[in-house]
């Protein structure tokens, strides 16, 4: 992805208010094991195929994606199953822009 086409899907989605660091994993440590290896196993696979990522990234509708690769098809990825339950309603306004991951085949969708 080049850098014009990444700083216009930083500002469209990104709350740029707060800092976010690219290829650097981000954990919350209110997550559970499990999520926490998840998300490492994701973005190493991202991270040896050459795809930039971001985690923990806040969006301007107040929501935090787990992991967010703007140049997938489906670029927020959220992880489920391994965290704590969360409303059916969360990020549904990204729903054509999601992969949703669990821990059985974490990298079937990707």
């Amino acid at each position: 992805m080049d850098n014009v086409s990444l700083n216009t899907f930083v500002r469209e989605y990104f709350n740029t208010l707060i800092r976010f660091t690219k290829n650097s994993i981000t954990h919350d440590p209110g997550t559970t094991k499990a999520h926490r290896e998840l998300v490492n196993a994701i973005c190493m696979w991202l991270l040896d195929n050459n795809i930039d990522f971001y985690t923990r990234v806040h969006l301007k509708d107040g929501k935090i994606a787990d992991i967010v690769a703007p140049a997938l098809p489906r670029p927020f990825i959220e992880i489920r199953h391994t965290e704590l339950k969360k409303d059916k309603e969360y990020l549904d306004k990204y729903e054509k822009l999601i992969t949703f991951v669990d821990t059985t085949d974490p990298f079937k969708l990707l």
